[in-house]
C-alpha cells in the first residue's frame, strides 16, 4: 500500500521543478512544495502540540493550502480544512468542536478566534533546511485529515479519514483509473469538501499537476473558460452541477479542452442527460459514475457511462452488484464496509456508535442512503432521513431549520427541498413567526437571509421563505412535510 508522504517525496526528489499546483498565475513546484511543508512542519513541531491535536487550515485554493496540508501530517498533526466563504459562527464552530489549538492561514483572516494563528506564508519565508523524520510523520490508523459536515444536532460533525483510509483510497483509484504521465487534474472543489480529495492525492502520489480553479473565477464566465482552456487537464473531477453549468457554454467542448480524456464525477446524482450531452461534446473522453459518502474516504464504487447503459436505464447505476464493500441490508438502506471507512466523528462517541459497527472484523458506515439492486447493478433512490445533496454539497436539512429557529422573529421553522426532473435544485422555507408580519413579506426574508448569512454558507440558505399562521400535521400529530413539499411543487 502506497504511502502518501513518501511518494510525494520521491517525485519531489526525482522530478523538483515539475508543477505540482497552479491557480491563477501562481504556481508550486514539487520541490518547493516538499520544502515549504517542512518548513511549516518544522514551525509546527516547535509549539508542542500534543501528538494528532488537529491543526485548523483555513483558506481557499492557494497554493500553499496545500504546503500547510502536507506540513501537519508532517508533524504528526491531521488538518482540518476550513473554506474562506465559511462564515465566523461555523468556523469557531469547528474550532471549539474539534479542540484544535492553531490554525493555519493562507488568507486574511477577518475575525477573531480563539486560538493562535500562524500564517503559512510567513512560515515558508523562514530559510530552513530541517526536516522532521518521517517517525514523526501521521501513519496507519491515525488521523490524516478531518472534514466537517453538516450535523442534525445543530452542530457541524467532524468526519475522521486514517493515513490508511486515505493510502487504500489512493491505491483504489490508481488501480481502476488511466492517469497518463504528467497528466492534469481540474481542481474544482473548494478543500472543504471531500470531493477535492479525488483528485489531490491521486494527483500528488502519481506526480501529476493540479489545475485549480477558484470561486472568483467560476463567477466570471470569461475567466473560467480561458482558464479552463489554457489549462490542459486531462482529468475532469466535479460535481455534475459544476458540468451544468459549464454546459451552459456552448464552446465547451473537446474542441476547447482537447486534452480531456477522463470526467469523474461524484457528490451527487450525474443526470443522464448531462452524461449524454458530456458524451457528445467530447467524443474521445470516458464519462465515470462514482459513489461514495465523507465517511468512506470520497469514493468506493463506480460504473462506466456507456450509450449502452443510458439507453438501458432511466437513471445511472451507482455500483456494480459485485462490489464487496457495499451490501443492501433488509430495509434497503446502503451500508458500506472496506479499508476506507472512517475511524468515526471526531470528539461525537454516541454519534459514531449510531452509524459505524464491526462486522466480521471490519469496519461499516450505515449510509442513511436507500438503493435498489436491478439487472447487475445498484442504484441510489434517496435518504433515510433528510439528509440531502444540494449542488454536490451534503447538508442536513434539520441544522439549517434549528438556526432559522435560533432567529428572534421565528417560532417555527420546516426546510422543504424542492426537487426537479429527481435532482434537488434548491430549498424553500416554511416559517411560524412569533409576531404576525407587520411589514412585506419581502423585508421579512431580506431580514432573516442576512440573519442566516452570519451562521450558515450560502448554499444552506433556502431558497424562498414562506410565511403561515401553523405548520401542518399529519395524523400521527407530525409536522406533515408531504404536504408541504407538494405545495412546492406548484
Amino acid at each position: 500500500m502506497v504511502s502518501i508522504l513518501a511518494a510525494i517525496e520521491q517525485i519531489a526528489c526525482k522530478h523538483p521543478e515539475r508543477t505540482a499546483y497552479r491557480v491563477d498565475d501562481m504556481t508550486l513546484t514539487y520541490h518547493e512544495l516538499w520544502h515549504f511543508s517542512d518548513c511549516v512542519a518544522h514551525s509546527i513541531s516547535k509549539r508542542g502540540l500534543q501528538r494528532q491535536q488537529p491543526i485548523i487550515v483555513y483558506g481557499h485554493m492557494s497554493p500553499f493550502q496545500i504546503v500547510a496540508f502536507l506540513g501537519a501530517v508532517k508533524a504528526g498533526h491531521p488538518y482540518i480544512p476550513v473554506d474562506t466563504s465559511i462564515p465566523p459562527e461555523r468556523l469557531q464552530a469547528i474550532i471549539e468542536a474539534s479542540e484544535a489549538e492553531l490554525l493555519l492561514s493562507t488568507e486574511p483572516l477577518h475575525t477573531k478566534v480563539c486560538i493562535p494563528v500562524m500564517p503559512v506564508n510567513d512560515l515558508t519565508a523562514q530559510l530552513s533546511n530541517e526536516t522532521l523524520e518521517p517517525i514523526s510523520w501521521v501513519r496507519d490508523e491515525e488521523i490524516h485529515y478531518i472534514i466537517y459536515t453538516s450535523g442534525s444536532t445543530g452542530q457541524p460533525k467532524g468526519v475522521q479519514i486514517t493515513a490508511d483510509n486515505l493510502a487504500n483510497f489512493v491505491t483504489w483509484m490508481h488501480e481502476h483509473f488511466t492517469f497518463q504521465e504528467s497528466s492534469v487534474f481540474l481542481n474544482q472543489a473548494p478543500y472543504s469538501f471531500d470531493l477535492s480529495v479525488m483528485d489531490l492525492y491521486p494527483a500528488l502520489v502519481g506526480g501529476h499537476t493540479l489545475h485549480a480553479i477558484s470561486q472568483e473565477q467560476i463567477t466570471n464566465p470569461k475567466a473560467l473558460f480561458d482558464s479552463l482552456a489554457a489549462s490542459k487537464t486531462s482529468i475532469w473531477t466535479s460535481t455534475p452541477s459544476f458540468a451544468k453549468m459549464c454546459l451552459m457554454n456552448k464552446e465547451w467542448n473537446q474542441e476547447l479542452m482537447p486534452a480531456l480524456t477522463t470526467f469523474l464525477f461524484c457528490g451527487e446524482v450525474l443526470p443522464p442527460a448531462v452524461a449524454k450531452e458530456i458524451m457528445q461534446r467530447f467524443s474521445h473522453a470516458s464519462i465515470y459514475n462514482l459513489y461514495g459518502p465523507t465517511e468512506t474516504t470520497v469514493a468506493v464504487s463506480f460504473v462506466q457511462v456507456t450509450e449502452e447503459l443510458l439507453t438501458q436505464f432511466e437513471q445511472l447505476p451507482i455500483a456494480p452488484v459485485t462490489n464487496q464493500n457495499i451490501s443492501l441490508w433488509e430495509d434497503g438502506e446502503i451500508v458500506i464496509s472496506g479499508p476506507t471507512v472512517s475511524a468515526g466523528y471526531l470528539n461525537a462517541p454516541a454519534l459514531t456508535a449510531k452509524s459505524f459497527h464491526l462486522q466480521d472484523g471490519k469496519r461499516t458506515y450505515k449510509t442513511g442512503d436507500v438503493g435498489y439492486e436491478k439487472d447487475g447493478f445498484l442504484f441510489f433512490s434517496g435518504r433515510k432521513d433528510y439528509q440531502i445533496k444540494l449542488h454536490g454539497y451534503r447538508l442536513e436539512i434539520e441544522e439549517i431549520e434549528k438556526r432559522i429557529e435560533s432567529l428572534p422573529p421565528v417560532s417555527d421553522c420546516v426546510v422543504i427541498p424542492i426537487e426537479k426532473d429527481d435532482e434537488i435544485v434548491s430549498l424553500s422555507s416554511y416559517i411560524v413567526l412569533h409576531e404576525p408580519l407587520t411589514d412585506s413579506a419581502f423585508k421579512m426574508t431580506k431580514q432573516l437571509k442576512a440573519s442566516l448569512s452570519d451562521y450558515l454558507p450560502s448554499y444552506m440558505i433556502p431558497k424562498s421563505f414562506k410565511y403561515m399562521e401553523t405548520l401542518p400535521l399529519n395524523p400521527n400529530g407530525k409536522i406533515d412535510r408531504n404536504r408541504l413539499a407538494a405545495w412546492g411543487t406548484v
